[in-house]
């Protein structure tokens, strides 16, 4: 049994019985500001991987955490001045497509100093069945962000933010083993970060260099808390 179930989690199951999500996500408080505004920029970060335990025959004994460094990018396009979308993805884990609302300060076209804060929310999901059809499963994210900074100058820009997640994991498994097939693993994540970074900005280049300390609640596992540190390199125009 403790074969098969090894054979699994290499192969196809694995695949399923796994899910990534995020850490750092690289979001400032200033939004873009005038119509067709934006930046990209790419990420190197960590992404925390859950694996669903079925060593027992079941899923009912949560997860294991395994902290991964990925890569990912954030892409941000303004259509007027307070509000922007942005399309967030680590490697691996869902893509996020949300929107950002800045209700204090100027934004970052302005190149203005003082007070930013703003509001953020995303959405992402995705379906799946492995190539040998062992596995089917769904993968939903939302998140909700408080965003708060202060612009030093144009070059220096520190910020921080709240925020709290949910990722729902929910999936069925095909096996020729018995004890395996027909499990359909439903999984919820909850995740409460605070982050704090600094981005400097040379005209239209970038550089953000951010810490994340995290805590991740799943039933049936001890709660994780981490702090994982990236940076990210962008333009904007």
């Amino acid at each position: 049994m403790r074969i098969i179930l090894l054979i699994c989690l290499l192969f196809k199951v694995s695949c399923a019985t796994k899910y990534l999500v995020p850490t750092n996500r690289f979001l400032t408080p200033e939004t873009q500001g005038g119509a067709l505004r934006g930046q990209v920029e790419i990420q190197q970060t960590a992404a925390q991987q859950l694996t669903i335990d079925t060593s027992s025959g079941t899923t009912d004994q949560g997860v294991t955490y395994d902290l991964l460094r990925k890569s990912g990018f954030l892409l941000s396009s303004s259509f007027f001045d307070p509000f922007d979308l942005y399309w967030s993805h680590t490697g691996g884990a869902n893509s996020m497509i949300g929107g950002k609302f800045q209700f204090i300060g100027a934004p970052r076209t302005a190149n203005s100093a003082g007070h930013k804060m703003s509001l953020a929310a995303a959405v992402g999901g995705n379906k799946h069945e492995t190539d040998d059809e062992t596995v089917k499963f769904e993968l939903q994210g939302k998140e909700f962000l408080l965003l708060y900074g202060y612009r030093i100058n144009t070059n220096i820009f520190p910020y921080a933010s709240l925020s709290y997640a949910t990722y729902n994991f929910t999936g069925e498994v095909f096996s020729s083993d018995p004890v395996l097939n027909g499990l359909e693993p439903e999984i919820e994540t909850t995740i409460s970060s605070l982050s704090g970074g600094v981005e400097f900005s040379l005209n239209a280049f970038f550089v953000k260099f951010e810490g994340t300390y995290q805590q991740l609640v799943t039933a049936e596992t001890k709660d994780k808390s981490q702090l994982v540190f990236g940076y990210s390199l962008g333009f904007s125009w």
